[in-house]
């Protein structure tokens, strides 16, 4: 759509019908005129993702911000903020196209249904608001699980969460067993998963293990059923 208007904003210029004849000083105006239209339907894609300053965006007010082409926001907000309703740190904040937070850092903690976020956590969002994944500023209980932390924004370590804000993968700071089942801590594997109800959907092994008749070696990656039993292949 947004080429057609351009090629449509172009071809104002041929008010006659006709191309403009080179040299002849009547049609030089039209000539200019298309050429500005031209230049402006090149250069406003290129506008998108730019930085502004201080700019005012969904009613947030950045230091610095830009818009991505299918706008989404990334901004720098200058003091502590409320946002969608979220406290917002000093700091890198995201939005949705909606206006709704899409990342940022807790200024407080924010108490939830089935958890509490802390202040100074990386805290991600989708589009309706629910939270959707955490980097904790530490090491924290969650539902009954020791969930690493140990936050560098963005970057840290991530604990997932289901919807209602059931704990759906995290990162265990020391070897733990999940339904008897042994698993690592290591950071360059997979996480632990788990069910919406709690029970362990997937595990990288820290030990041999023998379920339902099969051996599973050290390092192995299962994945089971909600009834606890592995999966086949």
């Amino acid at each position: 759509m947004f080429a057609r208007s351009c090629r449509g904003a172009c071809d104002a210029g041929r008010i006659d019908g006709t191309d403009p004849v080179p040299g002849n000083p009547a049609t030089l105006p039209r000539l200019l005129m298309r050429m500005h239209v031209l230049v402006v339907c090149l250069c406003l894609p290129l506008l998108a993702g730019c930085w502004q300053k201080n700019v005012e965006l969904h009613g947030v007010k950045f230091q610095e911000a830009r818009v991505e082409r299918d706008g989404f926001v990334i901004g720098y907000i200058g003091a502590d903020a409320i946002v969608g309703g979220r406290p917002c740190r000093q700091g890198w904040v995201h939005l949705h196209p909606n206006g709704t937070p899409a990342g940022f850092t807790a200024s407080q903690d924010i108490a939830l249904a089935r958890f509490m976020i802390p202040a100074g956590t990386w805290v991600f969002q989708d589009q309706q608001g629910i939270v959707t994944v955490c980097a904790f500023p530490r090491d924290i209980e969650i539902q009954g699980r020791l969930c690493r932390g140990g936050s560098v924004g963005s970057e840290g370590v991530q604990t997932a969460f289901y919807a209602d804000g059931a704990l759906k993968q995290f990162f265990a700071p020391k070897p733990v067993r999940i339904d008897g089942i042994p698993s690592g801590t290591s950071l360059f594997k997979h996480g632990i998963e788990l069910f919406q109800n709690g029970r362990l959907r997937s595990i990288t092994l820290t030990e041999d293990l023998i379920l339902d008749g099969r051996i599973h070696h050290k390092g192995d990656r299962i994945d089971l059923t909600p009834e606890g039993r592995a999966r086949d292949g």
